[in-house]
């Protein structure tokens, strides 16, 4: 039986398991740079479905308390928030970071920041524009993904009528394979190297939109999933069912190419991401997956509690600067206690893992608290006096 507050997703704004799932994706992806997750990358594609979910999610009960205000005016709202949410700490980790590859005489990363300050990294990561190498700045490019789909989705969702957003946004993730396919012959027109094709598939923003749109669709729907739990299961069936397809057509492909014992696995979901269309259709069914998490949050059975446990939520919380800063403490750590072309062993890599969760958690803990949520409470004060001073002003 469901609690009332599943019942009644108006009377929170924040869910705890949604955090839980953010540090998740956080670990993932610090577990992948230290060498011990190979399909750790995924968590990126986790924190895209969250985003969509959890920026819609605020739209739509925004909608529902304030109707009357105009598309234009909450789209400046959105973007408001959205800066004071993410560009005073990321500010804060360009300084930091910049300053010690000055303090290391190593400046050649620093040539990137132009393109980090635009939030186009990502195509300065695909299409390298001037050489440059990336440094304790490299898993930014996700932030300039995220930084587009936020200029453009808050104009779908807030000036289209409801049902002709539901429409386009379903069309596009329908699309999303044929998307990621035109990309990827237009880069292959561009360059003949599989990883050239795969990484710019990989990470370009509009190739996974579909990810973000997921999202969009499960927090339009919400009341609706947490009155119907069966669906979630029955979606659920459908996600797994098609990665399983995906995971046995490329085994029978690896087979058919040679592949004999543990490489018959490889390259499915980690390694070499490349060849025989995988860069079009692994997206998708890895989408599937995560938005499948997402809906069972919702409806919160009983083995999602752990999903809820305190100390998973502070570190889901403090997630956003965990990604931004465990780059700069592997760089550090790289750069100053182990050798740069160490051959590290298992249980040495475990250890560095630790190491870096520990210390990115704790300086994400530190900023947030001390830096990032008073400059989000200053800014929200702001935005609700606004009204106020344009009434005083009239």
């Amino acid at each position: 039986m469901m609690s009332a507050r599943a019942q009644n997703p108006s009377s929170e704004q924040r869910l705890d398991e949604i955090d839980g799932l953010r540090a998740i994706a956080m670990t993932m992806v610090i577990a992948q740079h230290c060498g011990i997750a190979p399909f750790g990358w995924t968590g990126v594609w986790l924190f895209y479905c969250i985003s969509g979910f959890v920026i819609t999610r605020r739209l739509v009960q925004e909608n529902r308390a304030h109707p009357p205000i105009s598309g234009g005016m909450r789209y400046l709202t959105f973007i408001y928030r959205r800066f004071f949410r993410i560009i005073p700490v990321y500010l804060l980790y360009l300084g930091l970071a910049s300053s010690l590859l000055l303090l290391a005489r190593q400046t050649e990363s620093i040539r990137n920041i132009p393109f980090l300050l635009t939030f186009t990294f990502n195509w300065q990561a695909i299409f390298q524009f001037w050489p440059a190498p990336d440094g304790p700045f490299g898993p930014l490019w996700t932030l300039s993904v995220e930084e587009q789909f936020y200029l453009v989705f808050p104009l779908l969702f807030l000036l289209l009528p409801r049902r002709q957003f539901l429409a386009v946004a379903t069309i596009l993730i329908a699309a999303g394979p044929a998307i990621r396919h035109l990309m990827s012959a237009t880069l292959y027109r561009m360059s003949p190297d599989p990883g050239f094709v795969a990484f710019g598939v990989y990470a370009s923003s509009f190739t996974q939109f579909d990810a973000f749109l997921m999202g969009a669709l499960v927090a339009c729907h919400e009341s609706w999933l947490r009155t119907h739990p069966k669906m979630v299961q029955y979606f659920s069936l459908v996600a797994a069912v098609a990665m399983l397809a995906y995971v046995a057509a490329y085994i029978g492909i690896n087979i058919s190419n040679g592949a004999r014992g543990v490489d018959i696995l490889r390259n499915i979901v980690s390694g070499v991401l490349w060849g025989n269309g995988r860069e079009t259709v692994l997206y998708t069914a890895l989408d599937l997956i995560w938005i499948s998490a997402i809906m069972w949050t919702l409806i919160r059975p009983k083995f999602l509690r752990p999903l809820a446990w305190p100390a998973l939520v502070l570190v889901g919380r403090v997630s956003y600067g965990g990604y931004l800063y465990h780059a700069l403490v592997l760089w550090v750590l790289f750069s100053t206690v182990i050798p740069a072309d160490a051959a590290l062993a298992i249980p040495s890599r475990l250890l560095l893992f630790v190491v870096v969760w520990c210390i990115t958690v704790t300086f994400a803990s530190i900023t947030y608290h001390w830096f990032e949520m008073p400059i989000m409470a200053w800014a929200n004060r702001r935005l609700r006096q606004a009204p106020r001073r344009m009434g005083d002003a009239t």
